[in-house]
């Protein structure tokens, strides 16, 4: 697994392919998500570290009847990992878990964002198509969760990535919540052999700050 941070840019791609922003009136417009981080206990308690937290600025021009207008958005990717014995491969830092924060944009009395729409099937699959090596099978479960002090569904996922040039079956957790006018999405993948590990996501996601 090497482009860790494909599954997270994917979503930022999200806001700069989405025509809903099209109807924008008047000159260019700028919106801004915060960030999304994980709490330095929750850091601490899990044994991931921090690899990068950056701003993802995607600037579009839209033409509507005849007149172009440029749209100006700014999310935020925090990527974190985790080093793990994975079998036969040895240590590996193949536990990775991403927040994206993407804003909502509010035009002409309607908000707008496309992460809003799609279920964490979708989401899932966004990632299968953004992250090298991996494949996303069936939902296992869905959990119910206090992430941001809101209520929000955490789907499990079943899949393979490839590590090191080796298959490993990994599983995939994905939920999303909207939170102080952004969308805040959350993914985790690791290999399913690791003992925990899913207490350790749900440390990571109860740990989330925005």
């Amino acid at each position: 697994m090497h482009r860790r941070t494909a599954v997270a840019v994917a979503f930022a791609a999200l806001i700069a392919t989405s025509g809903c922003l099209g109807i924008l009136g008047g000159g260019g417009v700028e919106v801004s998500a915060s960030k999304a981080t994980v709490s330095e206990n929750a850091l601490q308690e899990t044994g991931y570290e921090e690899v990068r937290v950056n701003e993802s600025e995607v600037t579009r021009e839209y033409s509507v009847a005849g007149q172009s207008r440029n749209v100006t958005v700014t999310n935020w990717i925090a990527m974190y990992e985790r080093t793990v014995d994975v079998p036969v491969l040895g240590e590996q830092r193949a536990a990775v878990f991403g927040a994206f924060s993407s804003p909502e944009v509010s035009v002409l009395g309607q908000s707008f964002n496309p992460i809003k729409d799609y279920s964490d099937r979708e989401l899932a699959e966004l990632a299968q198509q953004q992250y090298d090596g991996l494949s996303v099978g069936q939902a296992i479960n869905t959990s119910e969760m206090t992430v941001l002090n809101e209520s929000t569904e955490v789907t499990k996922f079943e899949g393979t990535a490839e590590i090191s040039g080796q298959s490993v079956d990994v599983y995939v957790h994905v939920t999303r919540v909207k939170h102080d006018g952004d969308y805040v999405v959350a993914v985790a993948i690791y290999p399913q052999d690791l003992d925990g590990e899913q207490e350790r996501v749900e440390t990571l996601l109860t740990g989330l700050e925005h």
